[in-house]
């Protein structure tokens, strides 16, 4: 089974406090995930990226982390269909 730490790893996201998730749209108008540290620029990924993420999240027991990733996930496909 895979780690938390190897998991963030895989998905480009450092093993650090996420202050904040959130949806964001991206230059070309395409909505993705982003995720802010306390440190650095905040990194992006996208819906579906974050969504398999947060499933092996759920698996990992990380249920606060992986909800968080899920709710931003919704707010990406309504403000996506407006």
């Amino acid at each position: 089974m895979v780690t938390l730490p190897a998991l963030l790893f895989e998905n480009g996201l450092p093993n650090l406090p996420v202050l904040l998730i959130e949806p964001h749209r991206n230059h070309g108008g395409v909505w993705r995930i982003k995720f802010s540290y306390e440190t650095g620029e905040p990194l992006s990924m996208s819906a579906t990226q974050a969504s398999t993420m947060a499933s092996c999240l759920h698996k990992l027991g990380e249920v606060d982390l992986a909800d968080e990733i899920d709710s931003a996930i919704k707010s990406a496909e309504r403000y996506a269909s407006m």
